[in-house]
């Protein structure tokens, strides 16, 4: 899937998300019954149905790149957040009462006890942690014309120009 690069996606996911979508995609990877061409993919709740319409008129059927900053992370965190992870949008799909209406092993088991309450979920390939975290402050709202403040932290997933320079 070719990949655009009008725009892409800012989003915070907890932490413990993040890691058990690495262990969801290691599982698809391991079924002997997904087509051979299957590319392992993993699903986000969000509440953010707008942001994720929008990209869906923009992005013209390509794939997204979406800057991942990991909420609720252990450890002590930097003063100024960072993007520290990063995946590939592929599209989203509304919930059905609040839960995801596809395949359960696209979900990360951390998140099998959340409430119900997502309007849609989003679905992320290549997800993978950065080996060089990229400061929030670097990124740029769609169609704005100064960076986010350095100490911004998302709460939830926002459109960002692509970053001319990749880090």
């Amino acid at each position: 899937m070719q990949k655009t690069y009008a725009f892409a996606i800012l989003a915070p996911v907890p932490e413990m998300h993040l890691i058990s979508g690495l262990e969801a995609i290691a599982a698809q990877l391991d079924l002997d019954d997904l087509p051979v061409d299957h590319v392992p993919k993993v699903a986000f709740g969000s509440m953010a149905f707008e942001v994720f319409g929008e990209a869906e008129k923009l992005r013209a059927g390509k794939a997204v790149e979406v800057f991942i900053y990991a909420s609720q992370a252990k450890g002590e965190q930097p003063l100024n957040p960072e993007v520290t992870w990063r995946g590939l949008y592929v599209g989203y799909v509304n919930s059905r009462r609040g839960r995801y209406p596809g395949k359960s092993i696209y979900r990360p088991a951390a998140t099998s006890n959340d409430a119900p309450t997502w309007a849609v979920f989003w679905e992320l390939q290549e997800l993978e942690q950065l080996k060089k975290p990229v400061p929030i402050g670097t990124l740029r709202p769609k169609s704005k014309k100064t960076n986010y403040p350095a100490r911004f932290i998302p709460e939830g997933a926002v459109l960002v120009e692509y970053p001319t320079v990749r880090r």
